[in-house]
């Protein structure tokens, strides 16, 4: 004999479904929307037992020569010491680290040519804005980066040009990204 209880009722204990109200939609919708905090992952150490990984670098048109060269070079130091490797991602960053670091920058550049005493020149004051503009085209970068088991700390923090940092950033890692975490890496610089 078929039930002539209301739909759902069974499930609900013949309560009907409640009806979801615009607040609670616009949550959820939210909720959905807000990026999802990466979890870092334990930090490995340099697994020399694994085959070494020849990690290449070529400077493209794009990169200005002389950050790339630094950024290069300082890899490439660190790859002739044998202290680079993949480090487990996502890697564990401080990001208030980096954005201590700009607002110390800011602060140089205020203070040697915009001083608060009401002593600052027009061209003091032109320079300041000059450099606080170039500021905002450059990225806090970690010179050995922390993929490659570089430190988040402020003395491996330096400002490199946003477009060199993210795209060195992101090429590094198509390279490694499959590689077993602790897998030592090699620099090589393609001409």
């Amino acid at each position: 004999m078929p039930s002539h209880k209301p739909k759902g009722s069974k499930s609900r204990g013949g309560v009907a479904k409640p009806k979801v109200g615009k607040l609670v939609s616009k949550a959820v919708e939210a909720a959905a929307k807000k990026p999802k905090k990466r979890i870092p992952a334990p930090p490995v150490t340099r697994n020399n037992d694994l085959p070494e990984f020849v990690l290449k670098i070529k400077r493209k048109p794009s990169y200005k020569k002389g950050p790339f060269d630094r950024k290069v070079n300082a890899l490439k130091k660190l790859s002739d010491e044998g202290k680079l490797f993949k480090q487990a991602n996502p890697v564990a960053r401080d990001p208030e680290l980096t954005k201590a670091y700009r607002q110390r920058v800011r602060e140089a550049i205020f203070k040697k040519y915009w001083p608060p005493d009401g002593k600052a020149t027009e061209e003091g004051k032109a320079m300041a804005n000059k450099l606080l503009a170039r500021l905002g085209r450059l990225d806090t970068d970690h010179v050995w980066d922390p993929q490659l088991g570089g430190p988040d700390t402020v003395d491996n923090l330096r400002l490199l040009d946003s477009h060199t940092n993210q795209d060195l950033g992101n090429e590094f890692w198509q390279q490694i990204g499959n590689l077993p975490d602790g897998t030592p890496i090699r620099i090589e610089v393609i001409p």
